[in-house]
């Protein structure tokens, strides 16, 4: 089932299986299962080589775990690091999703107020131009190639109420 959401639909959809692979990988690094585990391996570690006389595969300063620690940190920093790169785009994908949202619903409130009230209205007369300018800058400020530039809504000409 596709998802609605453009950040939604690029997390979920649109992964590559490098992606999904660095996503489980991190989900799991990040977990406390997986913290509790790797500690119980290092103090058994610690345990059998300190305790064992005669055969220590890696005697004090352990320098096979530390090896090993080298070894996992090499691997782990560039799959976090991948991972937070795509949680940053996600991110940026759900900021431009809503402030096109906030854009559309400020001009939704524009033309519902300029509908709601008489031409002679002080606020309408008021708010005019400030949310002319609102409008504009927004349009400015939306990428071309992203959304078409929003028309200003002009207030339609209405029969005195009187």
């Amino acid at each position: 089932m596709g998802h609605r959401n453009p950040a939604n639909q690029r997390r979920y959809d649109q992964r590559t299986t490098g992606e999904r692979l660095a996503d489980q990988v991190t989900a799991r690094f990040g977990s406390w299962a997986f913290i509790c585990a790797q500690s119980a391996v290092v103090v058994a570690w610690i345990a059998v080589n300190l305790a064992a006389f005669l055969y220590r595969w890696d005697p004090y300063p352990f320098i096979l775990l530390n090896l090993l620690f080298s070894t996992q940190a090499a691997y782990a920093a560039p799959l976090l690091l991948l991972s937070q790169n795509r949680q940053a785009e996600r991110d940026r994908i759900k900021a431009e999703h809503d402030y096109r949202i906030n854009q559309l619903a400020l001009q939704f409130l524009i033309a519902w107020h300029r509908d709601a009230h008489p031409p002679g209205c002080d606020c309408v007369r008021e708010l005019g131009p400030a949310a002319d300018d609102a409008l504009a800058a927004l349009a400015r400020d939306l990428d071309p190639l992203v959304s078409p530039p929003v028309a200003v809504a002009q207030p339609a000409a209405t029969p005195d109420r009187g």
